[in-house]
């Protein structure tokens, strides 16, 4: 079993490369079987620190997750800090 660190590094280096993906393709591309609470965990704590996004995919019906990259809030548009 890896670390929580691992695991979140490997996630956003997998988003990052494909651009976008579902949860069921993210626990595809990742080999992942078994228990996907971890899986989850990570997913969601990447979220808290911002460093990945939800997005509707309307055509899909989905939300695909993808790496925030270098946009942060309050650093590009929007009001200043």
């Amino acid at each position: 079993m890896q670390g929580e660190g691992e695991l979140e590094a490997r996630i956003l280096r997998i988003l990052g490369e494909s651009g976008g993906l579902t949860m069921e393709e993210l626990v595809e591309r990742l080999g992942w079987s078994g228990d996907r609470r971890p899986l989850r965990r990570a997913v969601a704590s990447l979220v808290r620190k911002g460093l990945v996004v939800k997005v509707p995919d309307y055509s899909r019906g989905k939300v695909v997750l993808k790496a925030a990259g270098g946009s942060r809030p309050g650093r590009s548009g929007g009001r200043p800090p």
